[in-house]
């Protein structure tokens, strides 16, 4: 009786556990679109796997991509201008010439990315890793401040 009760308890967490995360993810319609135009500004893409993806010259402006997990993905000349990139996975990505004015890259990993051009006018930096692995500091507003 006390194995099927605790088994019946487990299974209910992780159903909840579950739901927790599909309410938090990913718009599927944004990342349909994203995928097929290339182009997706305002859209939700928060916690979405792009690892390795190649969105050269993508139109991302205002999309929320918090969370999102775009280790090695071809950024370069990308216009994500606002867009919302706090806590994202940016390690190794190419971000050459990309323009992430008035982005919010609070807590963001870009560690090792080129950033070769990239503008960061207005951009908020606060507690993001560096491309050379260094924390940037409280108030990093268009530059790492260390």
């Amino acid at each position: 009786m006390k194995r099927n009760v605790a088994v019946m308890f487990g299974t209910i967490m992780l159903c909840v556990l579950l739901m927790g995360n599909v309410a938090q993810g990913f718009n599927q319609a944004d990342l349909n679109k994203l995928n097929s135009m290339k182009q997706c500004p305002g859209c939700d893409l928060s916690n979405a796997d792009l690892s390795g993806a190649v969105l050269n010259s993508v139109d991302l402006n205002a999309a929320n991509l918090s969370g999102a997990i775009l280790i090695g993905a071809n950024l370069s000349h990308a216009d994500m201008d606002g867009a919302n990139l706090s806590s994202a996975y940016l390690s190794g990505a190419n971000l050459k010439g990309t323009d992430l004015s008035g982005t919010n890259l609070s807590g963001a990993d870009l560690e090792g990315a080129n950033l070769t051009g990239t503008t960061f006018d207005g951009a908020k930096l606060d507690g993001a890793t560096w491309k050379d692995g260094q924390k940037c500091k409280a108030g990093s507003i268009q530059k790492c401040i260390q």
